[in-house]
């Protein structure tokens, strides 16, 4: 839901630009101080927010060649946001400066946005990676330590005779779970980050796993049982809901906005996306490049930055 309305400020831009549907000569706004005309506005406008409506436009273009929404899922997406916000739905328009038209286009983009994503940002490989893994529910315990090399040394204690619990007790840095001897219960797929979870379900029973590296540190994974999951459908009747449930977390953890990026950065090289319009080229750029070539291109500033800085430096001494 906040990230619905946060995204109005985008939508307000794009009604701004089409707002003023009377051509160039028409006269918009009155006053005693002096008319604004739609030429006028028209170039404000532009300057304020082109480059955001231009990629709005184009975005809404590229996933709509691919992907459709109906007429219900747009309905059925603004009742629900509609329903969430209550009394406040009606100021939280006013306040982003959309009109309800204007609203249903940003969640007509946001729709599509989804669509693309749950089509394109996990391979058929994944997904029935889940699939298989979702058949099974683990009991497990596991040791959080901050390094390798400290993860090492705990295994090589475990297997050299120490209890589990014990050791659990003296290194694991996860408070949750330390107390309680490193027990984490029973878990399902996906409950995990994506490294244990994958580590967790390959592992044999009772067998002790090689340090796995997580964004938290380093686990020692131990899975003592296993049990089926029951009502589990065929790979056809629970695809659509994995790869919803898979979305879901792509967007808990922040990384759908860069996912799509690169999605919509292919979809816009295939379809030779170009500009005329010179101060709209850098708008067009972003949208045609991918997240890695992003990183790159900045790695690469950073560094030339770097040089010249070494090089007025060096100027400077040699002044000395």
């Amino acid at each position: 839901m906040k990230k619905t309305v946060l995204s109005l400020t985008l939508a307000a831009s794009v009604l701004a630009l089409g707002a003023c549907s009377g051509g160039d000569s028409k006269t918009v706004v009155t006053s005693k101080l002096g008319d604004i005309s739609g030429a006028d506005f028209n170039e404000s406008a532009k300057n304020l927010a082109g480059a955001h409506v231009v990629q709005q436009m184009v975005t809404e273009k590229l996933l709509s060649d691919k992907y459709k929404v109906s007429d219900k899922e747009l309905k059925e997406a603004y009742d629900n946001t509609a329903s969430q916000l209550g009394d406040d739905f009606d100021q939280a328009l006013v306040q982003y400066g959309l009109t309800k038209e204007g609203f249903k286009e940003t969640l007509r983009v946001q729709l599509l946005s989804e669509k693309a994503l749950k089509d394109k940002a996990f391979t058929e490989k994944d997904v029935k990676k889940h699939y298989e893994q979702m058949k099974t529910e683990l009991n497990g315990r596991h040791i959080l330590v901050a390094d390798e090399k400290t993860a090492k040394e705990v295994i090589a204690k475990i297997k050299g005779g120490a209890k589990f619990a014990d050791v659990a007790k003296e290194y694991s840095t996860d408070t949750g779970s330390a107390d309680k001897g490193g027990e984490l219960g029973w878990f399902s797929v996906g409950a995990m980050v994506e490294e244990f979870n994958d580590a967790a379900y390959a592992l044999p029973l009772k067998t002790l796993s090689e340090p796995v590296k997580t964004s938290f540190g380093y686990h020692v994974i131990e899975i003592t049982d296993k049990r089926d999951v029951k009502g589990v459908g065929s790979f056809k009747d629970e695809e659509a809901n994995i790869r919803s449930q898979m979305l879901a977390k792509l967007v808990n953890t922040g990384q759908d906005q860069q996912v799509l990026k690169d999605i919509l950065a292919k979809m816009a090289k295939d379809a030779d996306l170009k500009t005329s319009d010179k101060e709209l080229e850098p708008a067009i750029k972003a949208l045609t490049t991918t997240s890695e070539e992003q990183a790159k291109a900045q790695e690469e500033a950073v560094k030339k930055a770097q040089e010249n800085a070494e090089k007025e430096s060096k100027k400077d001494t040699d002044k000395k």
